[in-house]
């Protein structure tokens, strides 16, 4: 009987001793497998596979959008831009035109114009920035045909000048423009068109970027009376626009975009407002400089929008 019950005495002290070992072994594990766990947390946040929590924060209450519109013509020559900024907490619409002749701060031997023809919409984009201390979020290049027809889309506008804006086109009758002095006229794509770019104004481009500042914000403002219109051809715009552009506008960026813009459109307002540039005109308008007056003014309108 006292051999039996040493044996078993033996064999229970080893089951006790056995336990502790097991234990630390299913700790190490615990442990392991945490750190494998967080290895591989780092590890995708580090290739943008998943997002922490501040950048996801920042993602889901983003509701501003920066974009740029670059017009160029038929000869691929940067024609004017636009700084078009969308903020549906506001309820506004930033509309900031911006004349090809404007100097680059990058390199102020180059106007936008220059810095266009050798290096595209990256290379103007970053110009951009960096002259109106902006972001850009996308950008677009536009044929003067797509302008004409979002435009159209749009109704025109009514317009009344106040001076006699008068020029013949070496091209043909339908290019030309004779409106007098107080004369309320319907502008369609075209004229508008041709009114940013001909010398019709007595001070000279600068109100050829006066003009554009009021033609797009009346245009953006038809389109938000017209809301049911513009709803259904959203979709047909972005088509137009991207044809034939220069872009990084993709369908997923518009999409996100447009969200915003159908609640704004159902709000039943004009959210367009203008920030014309003020600045130096060069010899023969051939150079603008903005002022530092200006950048910093602009700066201030985008922050007290985010605050």
């Amino acid at each position: 009987m006292s051999a039996v019950t040493n044996a078993k005495t033996k064999k229970k002290k080893k089951r006790k001793s056995q336990a502790p070992v097991a234990l630390v072994y299913f700790i190490t594990v615990l442990i392991f497998m945490g750190l494998l766990a967080a290895l591989s947390i780092y590890l995708l946040k580090e290739f943008n596979v998943i997002k922490d929590d501040d950048t996801e924060d920042e993602v889901t209450t983003k509701t501003s959008f920066n974009n740029l519109y670059a017009r160029v013509n038929s000869k691929g020559v940067l024609a004017d831009c636009a700084f078009v900024r969308i903020e549906p907490d506001t309820q506004k619409i930033l509309v900031v035109p911006i004349s090809s002749m404007t100097v680059s701060a990058k390199d102020k031997s180059q106007t936008f114009r220059d810095v266009f023809e050798t290096s595209g919409m990256t290379g103007l984009t970053s110009a951009v920035c960096e002259t109106f201390d902006v972001t850009v979020d996308n950008y677009v290049s536009l044929t003067n045909d797509a302008f004409e027809r979002v435009a159209d889309i749009f109704g025109g506008i009514t317009y009344t000048p106040e001076e006699e804006l008068y020029y013949l086109s070496q091209e043909n009758n339908e290019n030309d423009i004779s409106i007098s002095k107080g004369e309320l006229v319907n502008l369609s794509g075209r004229q508008i068109r041709l009114i940013f770019q001909y010398p019709v104004f007595e001070s000279g481009k600068q109100g050829n970027i006066d003009f554009m500042g009021l033609a797009l914000t009346r245009l953006l403002n038809n389109a938000f009376q017209q809301s049911n219109i513009t709803i259904d051809n959203l979709d047909n715009i972005y088509n137009i626009i991207t044809e034939n552009s220069d872009t990084d506008l993709t369908s997923d960026d518009f999409n996100l975009q447009k969200s915003f813009v159908k609640e704004m459109l159902a709000s039943g307002l004009a959210p367009a407002e203008q920030m014309i540039p003020q600045g130096t005109w060069g010899a023969d308008d051939e150079s603008f400089e903005v002022s530092s007056e200006f950048k910093a003014e602009l700066k201030n309108r985008i922050a007290g929008t985010e605050e």
